[in-house]
């Protein structure tokens, strides 16, 4: 440092300092000129130079010291003023550097009696406390140097020097305040005190400390290490020498005053480990006095921390009591105050000096004494010298014996000595000499403590702890940065290298495991120490729970051997009877400790016992003592939350090791297909249980929420199986596991230990964050590179933990109220079949705390006898006989394991001990099944009998965990022998979880009082959940008969509580589980049933799951005769006929379903009602109250609860198929059915106008749809019935149907009312709508523009009534409602198979569109007259052509032929004109007429003018017209550029050719006149001539119809289409490629309710898709239960709905199908279909995948579970599985969106004769239900009526009738047809053409526009020719007077509208 300061001083040059030097020594000179100079040479002197002038000038230099300080304290007597102190503290400084210069000299005792005389004077108690305290640090240096040359006088000064601290009359005087020079001097003698010596500088009036004794103590032990390094002696060794004299008097003398109590025979190397005992406050309040010594305690242990404590964050760590945590997270956060403020000014430590006074001037801060260089090796001489020796080193831990026993007054003692203990035990790298091994290699190096490769050393100070320590040390304040001096990092462990070559240390080291049992011992006295101070309780809370975050991190973290693992767990059972002893019951609470500590002291003790059986073996006699403990203590609530959390970790450890399950990722969770999206979702998925993070509580915690207190998994990136391990098994290697099998009955892959710890073998794994893998190949090389020698050295010098964890833990979370509630242990496991394995036990907290871990390699697992039991550890089991604690003996708990090989060997006992737990007597630790197993039972009865808790809220606390274990349980035995991929089925696991365990306890709960009512139902709940389900094995006769009698006695308690709890958790499920006589019990669970129906509570009570008990019994009287009963209330049996059976259970049923006010209840009731209905039918034992329960159905369809109106409308529905079998049992009944069905559906229609919900919709529609399929059943006379009152049945469906389309009005509504009113008895029910309440609101879900579905549905039955009553089905079947004739069918000339475009073309179809609503199609078609028979004319004369009408509606498609007939058969064609002919020639003499007379003129002809873009051709001329002309105007208009004249055309006619006079006219027209003669003259010559006469007339031949519509028009004029009214009404389609894609939609859609359910049969052992997929037959059973589902049908051949199924047999060649008029359905059946290939099998699971509803018959012994047949659909299973009494048990698995359905409920049970159809009814109702569900979800006749909207709305042709009647006349003209226009209105027409074309372009056309071809050119055509002309001429006219696209109006509408 002196080097340092060099650079900042004005350096003197060479010759004056040579003066200064010489002066110095000059005697002539005077004292103060002398001593100036020598401050000159002490300032440019380096530490050897003036070492070297002070030993050569030392009489000169102490003579100018002498004399000088006379007269500063003659000046300062005078006058003390502020240079006079200067000059006094220059003067201290030239005897300091004396002392520390001259120590060979002094050492001599050279001025002995001078200098001491001096230091008197400096520690005079009259000076100030400035001045005392460098007499103090000078007499320190001065006494060291003095050593054993000190005199008696300077050992009592020693002793003296801090006053109220020692023995002596001079103590009070030391200890009192400041007194005058005179007053002292009179008053004060002694060896300081003396008569002679004064004080040098009073402290008048300074304010002195509030403890002067700490004050100066702290001086002391201060300085007592800093001036050690000071003193400048030649042997350095000296300075070591010195501190041992000082610490050596310390300890005699001012160590036992501090601690009176210290024990000297206090010995680490053989300790004493008494137990503590308990010690009151009072008793320690004497150890306090006085209190100035007791605050001295505080510094001398904090003073002895600093020297041991590792980390060097020395007094911050200790002050606010940060830990080095494991993981570099902080486990206490809080910040000692009081503690910290003491510390700012601590001797000994780097925060505090004596400089940093008040009365310290700049000139001391810059030339203090107390700067010194490299001060940190004071700290190596005093750590070298208290861990050198073994009586230091037990004075340090005698010490902190001594602070353990403090009282809570000293509680930062406590705390700092707490501090120490974890410092050392987390530093494992950096553990002091004391706590190494005596046969450790290398000195100063701890060996690494961490037993495998799994565990990672993120304590190691070279990756976190390192980098902290630096950070915190430059934050925090030291000596040295106060005196702008500088800190070196230097570590101890260098000195004590140095002096370890001596062989001293083997001497010192006593070992980890001392070291831990003392401080376990130690540290509980402050668990003991009992206070009623509230503030002195929250400081022992704290002060607990840091010990216990201590003893948690040793019970995970570190190697202890089996003493210390026993006193550890003595102490721990020491400290819990001590403080939780009493048990908080009745009035009296717990105190403030005991409240906070219940909660870790629980926890820490069960885990520490777990984790102890998992390393070393514990004796019996301890577990006795830990039962006798907790189970006297369970009266602590606290107690049972952890032992509950316990079993919750314990249980998912057997489940891991015995069972291979991991709970959190079971097998059935991986096959669900949710979690199948989420995996394909990740893009970069990390491996499971492969994560490994440095810190490895943080890494857990990414994975776990915080609040989690199960105890969870995890594991490292690599396999250890491979390699060979020397760890519990030594060097040998492992047998080879891979030829054994795991209790879980799976083979079990090998596993290994790792190797030894040692440091240089030891393998760090980084974490994936820190992006350093791992190589595998890197860790056998580095494997390789230990030699076996070393190996086997290793595992002989230490023991290698089985499991070492990463821990950190904090008492400021423990001390948070709500965090060390939410603490948990947690212990982790690893799969015996994966990675390697990691077993852990972590105390983890909900924010900052983090958990501690335990890693534990895994061993391999025993083998097992392959051998189907109930329970792996059937010595374990609970017998139901054994009424104490379930919990065995010790003995019996210990498992022998015998390993044998595949080949059935027994191995070696060296082998069999290599592979069982240390708990088992073997050498394996961790885990492993056996240990898995032994501490499952033995923690179950940890507690005692549970039955025997007092507090009846912790016995019910036990009970509820009781049942999660159970559930537990359950969930692991559903998991086990589950196909991992679904591909294959597994064979049934060797061992199943031991259910049953918890019988015993169950069967004697029920014997307690009612105080005990919620255990006792707990209980009751247990015990049917552990009966009433599928067993593996049978269970026993006396299990079950207990479990008879518990349910009969608790049924006949009539308890409502109770019965609930049995009712609820029995359900129907008893009587269908194969439980031997369980039809004993039917008259109790009646009884049981009424009571829950009876009482008023509905929220309490299990109404639903009493409903489907009794529900379920419904065929129990049709398939038994008498069965044998216990009657109730009393043990004996009866017998119980069928008939009386069946009257209670439809009694009560029949009652439920009239007054029940829960909804699910009463539609139970429904269900169940309507599965009697069907039973008495199919049965036709038509049971008297059937009559009765129909009456209930109909009054139910008002009920206010709409669920139970569609389940009663639904079952109505079904029975309309034994409508047979109803009127032969009450004619009237079927027609009563439908009045009131009709009735009620009236009334709940709304008015117009007012909207109704969707619900409300859904429901009307659905009684309209139950109201026709009656009317479809009844006969057509019964429904035509009518009376004088009374109106037919068929009237009132029509009625309301049409009240239906068009809306109620408030007259209609009264009426439907009144109606209703009389036919159902309100009285008789509860919760119906009220006839007068106001029907619909005026809110609506329905959306602008949607059409209102009941008006809809009302339309679609209407219609369908009046088609399809009577006449379904029809004789192609009921598969075919709909004609499937299209408009191109029997067309030969048009070669299509499909509506295209083609049709369009045709001449002789059209479409129409009437009423909006009907579409029809008119075919003309040329007559079947060939035929034989002729036909549907047979035998009549007819026309050649027939007209087919196609008409589509909102029910289908129908098709009509018409021909028009001509005559009788008798009338033969041709006989009209034979009959004239004969005529004719009887008169064939008589004469003719003349054709024409003489003054007839002939017609003139009409002159036809070709257009001139016509050729004239030859054949095409007529007689009058001039080709020439033609010819010449057709060259001009084609070729202009032919004209002569440009404008002028060809053909004009030539001018008056030149000289043509008049008499040539006149000539001309002579010649024409005498032609015109002539021609007269040979008309009157020739008149008679028979050339001239007209001939005679006969009948004409029959001509056939050229038109090709001419029959379908005159069909439409006679049918009346065509008339003027029906304009409005009947219109044409515009055809486009739209048009036919409508019309085919139409034609695919059907015109019935369609679905499509699939069928799946299970066979036994079969638990996989592809085992069940390949079933390609089946039982009888299934066989005859597909039967009653449908008919058969051959898909090749089908016409009807086929859901999906191909018509080529690649789905299968039949499949079963029914049908009604209203209703298709079709089924899947997986046997039909082929699965010989993988596209067959693909084929076949799209098809049954794709099914919205599965009927599941299951042969398998194991509930069949959703997920087997992977589907996104599946949304409703129903399904069936035959039980042992041939009847069969109905499971109801549907989604949790999917709402109650009916007919059947989950739980029903049925017989094989209505099971066909009433399963068919609910699969039915099922998918009703789920596609009411999908959004924007349409029924068939919704979607029909929109498409039919569509067509309406885009493709209707609204045209002129001219328009209309053209296309009618001809829908298209012929190819060679023209219409040529004579007007000369030719603007007008094109104007007409350009409207025409934009409009189509308008519609969006895509068809090219039909050309209207001329049909001139043939004789033939003539009749057509005329007509069209005159059609042309009409419509020409028409149009220039009207020029509107509209229809006219018709004669009627004009004359309402005038």
């Amino acid at each position: 440092m002196s080097s340092v300061l060099d650079m900042f001083r004005t350096r003197t040059k060479e010759g004056e300092l040579k003066k200064s030097v010489l002066k110095v020594s000059d005697p002539k000179k005077d004292a103060l000129t002398r001593f100036k100079h020598l401050r000159i040479v002490l300032d440019n002197y380096s530490k050897l130079e003036a070492k070297d002038f002070f030993e050569a000038n030392y009489s000169h230099i102490y003579f100018i010291f002498n004399d000088n300080f006379s007269n500063v304290e003659a000046d300062l007597k005078q006058r003390a003023n502020r240079a006079h102190r200067e000059d006094l503290d220059a003067i201290l400084f030239v005897f300091e550097k004396i002392l520390t210069l001259l120590p060979e000299l002094i050492h001599k005792r050279w001025m002995f009696h001078s200098i001491g005389r001096i230091l008197k004077k400096l520690l005079h108690p009259g000076n100030g406390l400035k001045i005392r305290k460098d007499g103090i640090r000078l007499f320190l240096l001065w006494y060291q140097i003095l050593n054993e040359n000190a005199s008696e006088e300077c050992h009592e000064i020693f002793l003296q020097l801090v006053p109220g601290l020692g023995k002596g009359i001079h103590q009070e005087v030391l200890y009192g305040k400041s007194q005058s020079g005179a007053e002292s001097k009179e008053s004060c003698s002694g060896i300081i005190i003396s008569g002679d010596i004064t004080p040098i500088l009073p402290g008048s009036g300074e304010k002195l400390p509030d403890n002067i004794t700490k004050h100066y103590f702290d001086a002391l032990i201060y300085y007592m290490v800093s001036e050690v390094i000071k003193v400048e002696w030649k042997n350095k060794r000296m300075r070591e020498t010195c501190f041992v004299f000082l610490f050596d008097n310390f300890k005699s003398s001012y160590l036992m005053w501090l601690l009176p109590t210290f024990d000297k025979a206090g010995d680490i190397y053989n300790p004493r480990l008494d137990l503590p005992e308990s010690r009151q406050v009072s008793e320690l309040e004497s150890h306090d006095m006085p209190g100035n010594v007791s605050d001295c305690r505080y510094s001398f242990i904090k003073w002895l921390a600093h020297f041991v404590f590792i980390s060097k964050q020395h007094d911050k760590a200790i002050e606010n009591q940060v830990p080095e945590t494991v993981g570099s997270e902080e486990d206490i956060t809080e910040t000692d105050q009081p503690m910290a403020a003491a510390a700012e000014n601590m001797p000994g430590s780097n925060a505090s000096t004596l400089s940093t006074g008040s009365h310290h001037s700049e000139l001391d801060s810059m030339t203090s004494s107390l700067c010194y260089e490299e001060w940190v090796d004071e700290n190596d001489i005093v750590r070298s010298v208290l861990l050198t020796s073994r009586e230091n080193i037990n004075i340090i831990h005698e010490s902190f014996r001594q602070a353990f026993l403090f009282s809570l007054n000293q509680s930062k003692s406590i705390k700092t000595v707490i501090s120490v203990y974890k410092d050392w035990f987390q530093h494992a790298d950096q553990k002091p000499i004391f706590m190494q091994e005596p046969s450790d290699i290398g000195l100063g190096h701890a060996p690494d403590h961490h037993s495998s490769l799994s565990d990672i050393l993120e304590e190691d100070s070279s990756d976190e702890s390192a980098p902290q320590t630096k950070d915190l040390s430059k934050s925090l304040p030291s000596l040295d940065s106060i005196n702008n001096s500088r800190i070196r990092n230097a570590s101890y462990l260098g000195a004590i290298g140095d002096l370890a070559d001596g062989g001293r240390l083997n001497d010192v080291r006593a070992g980890i495991q001392k070291v831990l049992q003392v401080f376990i011992v130690n540290s509980a006295n402050v668990f003991l120490l009992q206070t009623d101070d509230e503030s002195a309780m929250s400081e022992q809370v704290d002060l607990c729970k840091k010990v216990i975050n201590i003893y948690r991190y040793l019970v995970m973290n570190i190697n202890m051997e089996q003493k210390t693992w026993e006193k550890m767990l003595q102490v721990l059972l020491c400290i819990t009877t001590g403080v939780l002893g009493d048990v908080p019951i009745f009035n009296r609470k717990p105190t403030d400790l005991q409240k906070r500590l219940a909660t870790p002291i629980f926890q820490t003790i069960i885990v520490t016992w777990i984790r102890a059986n998992l390393c070393v073996f514990v004796s019996g006699q301890l577990w006795d003592q830990f039962l006798g403990v907790l189970s006297s203590l369970s009266g602590w609530p606290e107690l049972i939350r952890q032992w509950a959390n316990t079993m919750d970790t314990l249980t998912r450890v057997l489940a891991k090791q015995v069972y291979g399950l991991d709970l959190t990722d079971l097998p059935l969770q991986r096959l669900t297909e949710q979690k199948e999206k989420r995996r394909r979702g990740k893009s970069q998925e990390i491996p499971r249980n492969k994560s490994n993070d440095k810190s490895f509580s943080r890494s857990w915690s990414k994975n776990e929420p915080p609040n989690d207190k199960a105890f969870t998994s995890n594991a490292v990136p690599f396999e250890r199986g491979k390699y060979k391990s020397d760890g519990a098994g030594g060097s040998k290697s492992r047998p080879d596991l891979n030829k054994q099998r795991s209790l879980s009955g799976e083979p079990s892959p090998s596993h290994s230990r790792q190797p030894s710890n040692a440091s240089d073998s030891a393998l760090y794994i980084r974490s994936n964050s820190d992006g350093n893998l791992a190589d595998p190949k890197d860790l056998v090389e580095r494997l390789k590179g230990v030699t076996s020698e070393e190996m086997r050295e290793k595992h002989d010098s230490t023991v290698i933990p089985a499991c070492t964890v990463s821990i950190s833990s904090t008492s400021e979370n423990i001390d948070s109220p709500a965090p060390e509630d939410l603490e948990v242990a947690k212990l982790s496991m690893r799969d015996l079949q994966s990675d390697p394995d990691v077993d852990s036990i972590s105390f983890e907290h909900s924010e900052q705390d983090t958990s501690y871990r335990c890693t534990d390699s895994r061993s391999p697992s025993p083998t097992s006898i392959h051998s189907r039991s109930p329970s792996p550890i059937s010595e374990l089991t609970v017998h139901p006989q054994q009424k104490d604690c379930p919990t065995p003996d010790r003995d019996s708990l210990h498992i022998e394991m015998a390993a044998t090989t595949t080949d059935g060997g027994i191995e070696t006992k060296e082998c069999i001990n290599d592979m069982r737990s240390v708990l088992a007597g073997g050498s394996v630790q961790g885990w492993l099944p056996d240990n898995a197993v032994v501490l499952w039972k033995r923690m179950l009865g940890i507690l005692g009998d549970v039955n025997q808790i007092m507090d009846p809220e912790n016995h019910v606390m036990v009970y509820e965990e009781l049942s999660k274990i159970l559930d537990t349980l359950h969930k692991i035995r559903n998991n086990l022998g589950v196909t991992e991929d679904n591909t294959f089925s597994p064979p049934p696991p060797d061992f199943i979880p031991p259910t049953t365990i918890f019988t015993p306890w169950e069967f004697e709960c029920l014997s307690l009082p009612d105080d005990y009512k919620r255990g006792k139902l707990l209980a009751y709940q247990l015990l049917c959940q552990t009966v009433v389900k599928r067993h593996d094995v049978p269970l026993s006769t006396e299990l079950l008969s207990q479990f008879y009698m518990c349910l009969h006695t608790g049924i006949g308690t009539r308890d409502q509580e109770i019965i609930n709890v049995l009712v609820k958790h029995c359900g129907p499920r008893f009587f269908s589980t194969p439980l031997q006589s369980s039809t004993l019990l039917l008259k109790n669970f009646i009884q049981a049933v009424e009571i829950v129906l009876s009482s008023s509570d509905l929220r309490q009570t299990p109404r639903s799951e009493a409903l489907s008990l009794i529900g379920s019994l419904m065929c129990f009287p049709n398939h038994y005769q008498d069965l044998q009963v216990l009657n109730v209330g009393e043990l004996s049996v009866e017998s119980l006929s069928s008939n009386t059976l069946k009257e209670c259970i439809i009694s009560q049923l029949l009652n439920s379903a009239k007054k029940e006010s829960a909804e699910t209840a009463r539609c139970i009731a429904l269900s169940s009602i309507g599965v009697y209905l069907y039973e008495e039918l199919c049965h036709q034992t038509l049971h008297s109250k059937l009559h009765e329960a129909v009456i209930v159905l109909l009054g139910n369809l008002r009920c206010k609860h709409k669920v139970a109106a569609k389940t009663a409308t639904a079952i109505l529905s079904m029975l309309c198929d034994h409508t047979d079998q109803l009127l032969n049992y009450h004619a009237a009944l079927p027609k009563h059915i439908i009045e009131v069905v009709t009735a009620t559906v009236s009334v709940l229609i709304p008015l117009t106008g007012i909207e109704v919900s969707q619900e409300e919709r859904k429901l009307i529609v659905a009684m309209l749809f139950c109201v026709v399929e009656w009317c479809m059943k009844m006969p057509i006379s019964l429904l035509l019935e009518t009376t004088d009152t009374d109106r037919s049945c068929v009237f009132k469906v029509f009625q309301v149907l049409d009240v239906a389309v068009k809306g109620h009005s408030t007259e209609s509504l009264s009426q439907a009312r009144q109606l209703l009113a009389g036919m159902i008895q309100d009285s008789d029910f509860a919760h119906l709508r009220e006839l007068h309440s106001p029907v619909g609101d005026y809110k609506s879900d329905r959306k602008s523009g949607e059409s209102d579905s009941i008006q809809c549905a009302a339309k679609l039955l209407i219609n369908h009534m009046v088609n399809h009553m009577c006449h379904f089905p029809m004789g192609s079947g009921a598969s075919r409602l709909s004609s499937s004739i299209q408009e191109h069918h029997d067309m030969e000339e048009l070669e299509v198979n499909d509506l295209k475009q083609e049709i369009f073309y045709s001449s002789n179809i059209q479409f129409f569109v009437q009423n909006k609503r009907t579409l029809v199609s008119f075919i003309e078609l040329p007559a079947l007259v060939d035929l034989p028979g002729g036909g549907v004319t047979a035998g009549l004369t007819t026309a050649r052509t027939v007209c087919r009408v196609l008409l589509r509606d909102l029910t289908g498609k129908y098709a009509w032929e018409s021909s028009m007939l001509y005559a009788p058969p008798w009338c033969q064609e041709g006989s009209s004109v034979k009959n004239a002919k004969a005529l004719l020639d009887l008169s064939s003499g008589s004469e003719l007429e003349p054709l024409l007379s003489h003054d007839e003129h002939d017609a003139p002809l009409t002159d036809t003018e070709r257009p001139s873009s016509m050729m004239p051709l030859y054949n095409l001329s007529l007689p009058h017209q001039d080709n020439l002309n033609d010819m010449l105007r057709y060259i001009g208009h084609t070729s202009p550029e032919c004209h002569l004249i440009p404008g002028e055309p060809l053909n004009l006619e030539a001018g008056t050719p030149e000289g043509f006079s008049t008499e040539s006219e006149e000539a001309i027209k002579g010649m024409v006149i005498h032609q015109k003669v002539n021609e007269l003259q040979y008309y009157s010559k020739h008149k008679m001539d028979q050339g001239m006469l007209a001939k005679p007339q006969v009948p004409c031949e029959g001509e056939e119809t050229t038109p090709p519509f001419q029959m379908c028009r005159m069909m439409l004029d006679q049918l009346g289409l065509l008339a003027w009214e029906q304009r409005c009404h009947f219109d044409l389609l515009r055809k486009s490629d739209k048009l036919l894609r409508e019309l085919k939609n139409l034609d695919n859609q059907k015109c019935r309710e369609t679905h499509k359910i699939a069928v799946i049969y299970v066979a036994e052992g079969q638990e996989d898709k592809n085992s069940i997929l390949s079933n390609c037959g089946a039982s009888k059973a299934f066989e005859d239960f597909v039967a009653g589902l449908g008919w058969e049908v051959d898909l090749e051949t089908h016409q009807g709905f086929l859901g999906g199924l191909q018509q080529n047999r690649t789905t299968g060649n039949t499949a079963p199908y029914y049908a009604t008029s209203l209703t298709e359905c079709i089924f899947h059946v997986s046997t039909r279909m082929p699965s010989g290939t993988d596209d067959a099998m693909h084929i076949k699971m799209r098809h049954l995948g794709n099914d919205e509803i599965h009927i599941i018959w299951s042969e398998h012994t194991r509930d069949y579970r959703r997920g087997i047949i992977p589907t996104e659909f599946g949304d409703v299973l129903i399904i069936i599985y035959p039980l042992p009494s041939g009847l069969y048990r109905i499971e109801i698995n549907k989604k949790a969106e999917v709402p109650y359905f009916g007919p059947l409920f989950d739980g029903a049970i049925l017989d094989r004769k209505v099971l066909p159809g009433l399963v068919r009814a609910t699969a039915i109702n099922a998918s009703r239900v789920k596609r009411s569900l999908l959004p924007f979800y349409h029924s068939f006749y919704e979607e029909r009526a929109k498409n039919f909207e569509t067509v309406i709305q885009q493709h209707v042709d609204f045209t002129m009738f001219e328009d209309f009647a053209a296309n009618v006349f001809a829908p298209v003209l012929p190819q060679n047809a023209t219409i040529m226009d004579q007007s000369q209105d030719l603007s007008f027409t094109a104007s007409m053409t350009s409207v025409d074309q934009s409009q189509s372009s308008a519609v969006d056309q895509v068809s090219p526009a039909m050309p209207r071809q001329s049909r001139a050119g043939s004789s033939d055509t003539g009749i057509f020719e005329r007509t069209a002309k005159r059609l042309s001429l009409t419509r020409r006219k028409a149009s220039k007077t009207s020029q509107h696209q509209t229809p006219p109006e018709s004669p009627e509408a004009r004359s309402k509208k005038s």
